[in-house]
């Protein structure tokens, strides 16, 4: 999937899901999608330039030497986040507390 409006809608598309789930309170829900978001960004980066990643090594080293600093420690807060929760919804207010909130979105 290297083409970049593919990725951009993929990213929408999860985005309303995160905040459905987080209206819900499906606290791994949010962990879960948050991260798909933000995978899906950075891989609509990479399709601008024909590239494509399979894995999360590729990709973070990509985002490290594309984006901003200030745009990738976002990025791992919320990517750490996710790890927080302790994937099976353990430890769910430290992952609630990463609170990044995105700017302008309906």
């Amino acid at each position: 999937m290297g083409d970049f409006q593919k990725h951009i809608n993929l990213a929408k598309e999860k985005l309303r899901a995160t905040f459905t789930a987080y209206e819900n309170k499906q606290h791994t829900v949010v962990g879960d999608l948050a991260t798909k978001v933000v995978e899906q960004l950075v891989e609509a980066g990479a399709a601008k330039e024909g590239e494509h990643f399979g894995d999360h090594v590729t990709r973070h080293d990509y985002s490290n030497k594309n984006f901003p600093p200030e745009i990738n420690r976002a990025m791992r807060k919320i990517w750490f986040a996710y790890g927080d929760l302790g994937y099976d919804g353990d430890k769910w207010q430290k992952g609630k507390n990463c609170n990044v909130q995105p700017k302008g979105y309906n």
